[in-house]
């Protein structure tokens, strides 16, 4: 009889599990912590700000900023939906995603071209993230962009292969 009792119990948890393993199915449940449920197409937001995310509206100026060794760079963020964000604990898994930041004035790069990040995208509130990411400026001083019209693009590339970018036309600031 207790073999009964056990038998049944059992039974009742492996039901219990075959249906919570049906629904996570049907519900798109994923056992990879990364990925998020498809709510849509991929999509990127370029923006601004160290700590926080700071949307750039066309035409908004951006601080041209001389960093301590006397080079000169932009801030840059991001913010990203329905993309594979990658592991942002392991700056070396397979799974990050590839961005890249560059700034073109009269459509001429005007960036160092080293400011492409692999590494994974932080969880934000309902987003993913890449907050205060430095675009190393390839110019002789800050003055010579004042007042300029600039070019800001990103480009995501996540694992599987999707692409995504942003751009804003900006006024450049130096500080």
């Amino acid at each position: 009889m207790l073999v009964l009792v056990v038998f049944r119990a059992l039974g009742a948890s492996l039901t219990f599990l075959g249906l919570l393993s049906a629904f996570c199915l049907a519900a798109g449940c994923s056992s990879d912590p990364g990925s998020q449920p498809d709510a849509g197409p991929p999509s990127i937001e370029i923006g601004t700000g160290s700590r926080d995310f700071e949307p750039l509206v066309e035409g908004a100026t951006i601080p041209v900023i001389t960093g301590p060794q006397g080079g000169f760079h932009l801030l840059g963020s991001l913010q990203a939906q329905n993309l594979n964000p990658g592991d942002s604990e392991d700056l070396q898994a397979s799974s990050n995603p590839t961005t890249q930041f560059e700034i073109f004035a009269n459509g001429v790069r005007v960036d160092a071209e080293a400011s492409t990040y692999t590494q994974g995208l932080q969880r934000g509130d309902d987003r993913l993230e890449m907050l205060g990411r430095f675009i190393i400026l390839d110019i002789p001083n800050a003055t010579i962009l004042d007042g300029m019209s600039l070019q800001f693009v990103v480009t995501v590339r996540d694992v599987d292969g999707v692409v995504v970018s942003d751009e804003r036309n900006l006024v450049a600031q130096s500080q």
